[in-house]
């Protein structure tokens, strides 16, 4: 059995170990560094929540300015003058005349203006329109027997001179007076002759050497009327509130019948009118500036120069017109012969 080894006897206190070396020192290791202290939890929170507001302002922003393009400033349009517009021409309203010559003219014109009354050359006198352009004029003298032709001009407050583009034509006879208002779109019988208004009848066929004809005349209002010569229809006309209609064509080629078919505004038809018609010329010594009112059986023709622009030349109905039912009676170139004028 082999020997145990020999205790070691441990070193003394303060003493070096065994083999002279001295013992080395021991360095204790260092402790770990805290961890830092956490941020709270609200401050989190809070930015966070301000991300999302941002966030939700740009999208608003994107959304509201990519619908709505920004405005593009444009240079001003240039200022294009306006014209003013022209005064109004003086026209008749209304011309009464009696069997005596006593006279009764109104009508319209620029406000304010002086409104100049004439028959042919002479001057009867002269009116003022008021503030809304009316006027009304009454001759110290009544007119004189026989035909003659009243016109129509106004002197604007600047002294613009204006001509009217009607006349009437006025026939003073014992036995009657007639009185036919003439313009652009034709005549219009005021009194004396012709159909009564709302009555279906010709009244008035106007035409001259630039072949435009117009046919005018009466029936109930809001009727439709047909015009037709020999079976060929000229055209259709609706009669106005105040039961006239008027009808704008070629001259006819031929004479022969008018006759006027209607509808009044509820269907119902109305029985037909017949008329004779036959194409005019004027006399060679028709002068211009006079006014030529001839009587017939039948009718009435009035010829007359307006203001340069050539003759027009009307025919006049009776009322008595629709009686006829036979052209060959009665033919307007058969029948008159205009007398020279006076």
């Amino acid at each position: 059995m082999p020997p145990a080894p020999p205790a070691q006897t441990p070193p003394p206190s303060g003493g070096q170990p065994p083999g002279g070396q001295p013992p080395q020192q021991q360095i204790a290791p260092r402790p770990p560094e805290p961890p830092p202290p956490a941020k709270p939890r609200t401050t989190v929170y809070a930015l966070i929540a301000g991300a999302v507001v941002l966030v939700l302002v740009i999208i608003g922003l994107v959304i509201y300015f990519g619908g709505k393009r920004a405005p593009v400033a444009q240079a001003p349009a240039p200022t294009v003058p306006v014209a003013p517009t022209p005064p109004a021409a003086p026209q008749f309203d209304v011309v009464r005349v009696d069997t005596s010559g006593n006279t009764v003219i109104a009508g319209r014109a620029a406000p304010g203006a002086t409104v100049t009354i004439k028959t042919g050359t002479t001057i009867l006198g002269t009116a003022k329109a008021d503030t809304s352009g009316a006027f009304v004029f009454l001759p110290t003298s009544p007119l004189p027997q026989g035909a003659q032709e009243l016109s129509l001009t106004e002197t604007l407050p600047n002294g613009q001179v204006i001509v009217g583009s009607q006349t009437a034509s006025v026939d003073v006879a014992s036995d009657g007076t007639l009185t036919v208002l003439s313009g652009p779109n034709g005549s219009k019988v005021l009194s004396g002759q012709g159909p009564k208004a709302g009555v279906l009848g010709l009244g008035t066929v106007d035409y001259d050497a630039d072949g435009h004809a117009i046919f005018s005349g009466t029936a109930p209002a809001g009727s439709s009327v047909t015009v037709t010569l020999n079976n060929d229809t000229l055209g259709t006309a609706t009669a106005g509130t105040d039961g006239h209609w008027s009808l704008t064509t070629s001259v006819p080629k031929s004479s022969g019948t008018v006759t006027l078919s209607a509808t009044d505004a509820n269907g119902a038809v109305v029985p037909k009118v017949t008329a004779p018609f036959a194409l005019e010329t004027l006399p060679d010594a028709l002068a211009e500036g006079h006014v030529i009112i001839a009587k017939g059986d039948n009718l009435w023709v009035i010829a007359r120069h307006v203001y340069g622009k050539g003759t027009l030349y009307t025919l006049i109905y009776q009322a008595n017109a629709s009686q006829i039912h036979d052209p060959n009676l009665i033919f307007p170139g058969q029948a008159f012969a205009l007398p020279k004028p006076k």
